[in-house]
């Protein structure tokens, strides 16, 4: 019956204990900085998926955002943390800038994830990421978009939030699958669920090289010259070489003869590479792609050395020769993590 009044009853009961821990519904990484509120990824299959920059000591900013709630209420909830962790099995080799192993350590340290404002946090997830990237996030059973998204859902109602916090992978960082986790803690240091999921540093094989021609100068018949590189970046005379992908990777050269041709149908001019000093050299005939020894670990800066043996000058013929030179890589298998023995 209608009534212009009415009186309800209340009631509470008082605890003793910690009270009721919070809940991590949902959560996901997106490109970053969260302030961009992009909920984007590289993507469009399920988790999130991120490309490196590819560009010397240019690292790579994601977001790590989830949805909170408190049954005792958000004012009960004092944080929420996130966590990242390097691939289980492999190894950041011995040039990475962090001095860390890899091998499932976290990737720097903990992050406490910010609060976003309610209109935000609908706008981030009711409506981009549920409109345009719904298969991003991971949820906690038995949440979905329906209930938090709802007319009168908790994100609306603000019995939840939407935390974000940031994190920077480096250029080096190594291409595979990295654990996240996030939890809440409310005021009387009750943990919540630990919602973890994967996101993949998808893999990007990529150099840098400080040269754009190599010169070997005079060169006298049957006679091996060598054009020796040096471990500074920046001097183009002596030719270097820097990984700035997150693979490890092995160069490959291709050349052309230089105008010497064949006798017969052997070359006249042969070539030799390396990548290293200490590396072993590799022939190399015109023509024909070759791939060097001795890879390039993470964000590893090496020489590039260069030789010619030229078995025959052609008659009548200018003195200098001219040709092109092309440089290449291919993927290497990480190195993979040691186990006590």
């Amino acid at each position: 019956m209608a009534v212009a009044e009415t009186q309800v009853s209340t009631g509470f009961t008082r605890s003793d204990l910690g009270g009721a821990a919070p809940i991590v519904k949902v959560k996901w990484e997106m490109n970053g900085p969260y302030s961009l509120m992009a909920g984007t990824d590289a993507q469009t299959t399920a988790g999130a998926q991120f490309m490196p920059s590819g560009k010397y000591q240019n690292s790579k900013t994601i977001a790590i955002c989830s949805i909170v709630t408190d049954p005792d209420g958000m004012a009960d909830l004092d944080s929420v943390y996130a966590d990242v962790y390097y691939p289980v099995n492999i190894s950041l080799g011995p040039n990475h800038e962090s001095g860390r192993q890899g091998c499932g350590e976290m990737v720097g340290t903990e992050c406490r994830m910010t609060k976003l404002s309610k209109a935000d946090g609908i706008s981030l997830f009711c409506n981009k990421i549920r409109s345009n990237n719904s298969n991003l996030p991971t949820w906690f059973s038995p949440y979905d978009y329906d209930e938090v998204c709802a007319e009168d859902g908790e994100l609306m109602k603000e019995t939840a939030y939407v935390f974000c916090c940031d994190k920077v992978l480096s250029y080096e960082d190594p291409s595979g699958d990295y654990r996240t986790l996030v939890f809440a803690q409310d005021k009387n240091a009750v943990d919540s669920n630990y919602l973890e999921n994967n996101f993949k540093y998808l893999d990007l094989t990529a150099f840098e090289v400080d040269f754009t021609k190599v010169n070997y100068g005079d060169v006298k018949l049957n006679t091996h010259k060598i054009i020796n590189g040096d471990l500074t970046f920046g001097t183009a005379e002596k030719p270097t070489v820097r990984n700035v992908g997150n693979t490890r990777l092995q160069m490959s050269v291709w050349q052309d003869d230089m105008g010497l041709g064949k006798t017969g149908t052997d070359w006249n001019v042969r070539y030799d590479g390396r990548v290293g000093s200490s590396a072993a050299w590799k022939n190399y005939w015109p023509q024909a792609t070759t791939y060097l020894n001795d890879p390039l670990y993470l964000s590893e800066t090496d020489e590039m050395d260069f030789s010619i043996d030229v078995f025959k000058f052609p008659p009548n013929t200018s003195t200098s020769f001219v040709g092109n030179l092309i440089l290449g890589s291919q993927k290497v298998p990480h190195l993979t993590c040691q186990t006590g023995g």
